[in-house]
C-alpha cells in the first residue's frame, strides 16, 4: 500500500511540474476573440477591415488615397463602413490607415449599398504595425501618440488633445521611430484603432 502511495505522489509531482513549465502559448487563455495569426508567430499581428472611401469634398476630380493614408470615419455618409480624410489635427473620428490605395469613387454621391463592387473600397488596418505618411515639417516622437494632422491624409504627434469640445481626442496609436515629416515621407507606427 505505501508502495502505490509513494508511486502516486511521484506521478502527482511530476504531473505539477510539467504542467508548470508548459509554455503560455500551449494553453488556452479562455474565451474570447483570438485574430489568426498569419506567417510564423514571430510575425506582427495585423488587423484589417474593408471601407469605403468618400472624399472629404467630393467632387470627380478628387485625389485617389495611397496606401499608408491616415484616414477618418465619414459623418457625412454616417453608415460605420465609409472613410475620408481631414485637415482636423487630433480629429476624434480617426479609423486606422489605409493598407491599400484606394480609387475616387465613379460616380459621386452613391450610398454604401450603391458602391457596391465598384473602385472605391479598399483595406483599412485597425490595429498593428503600419507605415504611415507623416505631415510635411511634422515630427513622430518614438512612444509619443500619434493622430490626423492638419494635412489630409497625414499623422502627426505634435497634436495637442484636451479640447473642451472633445471633437480632437483622437489618438489612433503611437509612434515606433522618430520621423521627421518630408513630402512623402512615411513613419513607422503601431496602430490602435479598435
Amino acid at each position: 500500500m505505501k508502495k502505490v502511495i509513494s508511486v502516486l505522489l511521484v506521478a502527482l509531482l511530476i504531473g505539477s511540474v510539467a504542467f508548470a513549465a508548459t509554455p503560455g502559448n500551449r494553453i488556452s487563455p479562455g474565451i474570447g476573440f483570438i485574430p489568426v495569426q498569419g506567417g510564423t508567430i514571430s510575425d506582427a499581428q495585423k488587423t484589417f477591415r474593408m471601407v469605403r472611401y468618400m472624399p472629404a469634398t467630393a467632387t470627380a476630380n478628387s485625389l485617389t488615397l495611397s496606401a499608408d493614408t491616415i484616414v477618418i470615419w465619414d459623418t457625412n455618409s454616417d453608415d460605420g463602413i465609409t472613410v475620408t480624410t481631414t485637415t482636423t489635427s487630433g480629429d476624434t473620428r480617426v479609423a486606422g490607415v489605409l493598407a491599400n490605395a484606394c480609387l475616387t469613387p465613379d460616380p459621386i454621391g452613391n450610398t454604401a449599398a450603391g458602391d457596391r463592387n465598384k473602385r472605391n473600397w479598399t483595406w483599412l488596418q485597425t490595429y498593428g504595425l503600419a507605415d504611415v505618411y507623416v505631415q510635411d515639417n511634422g515630427t513622430l516622437e518614438v512612444g509619443q501618440a500619434i493622430g490626423c494632422s492638419t494635412t489630409a491624409g497625414n499623422a502627426t504627434s505634435g497634436v495637442t488633445w484636451g479640447s473642451a469640445t472633445g471633437t480632437v481626442q483622437g489618438v489612433a496609436g503611437f509612434a515606433y521611430d522618430k520621423t521627421t515629416g518630408t513630402s512623402s515621407n512615411t513613419g513607422e507606427v503601431f496602430v490602435r484603432c479598435q
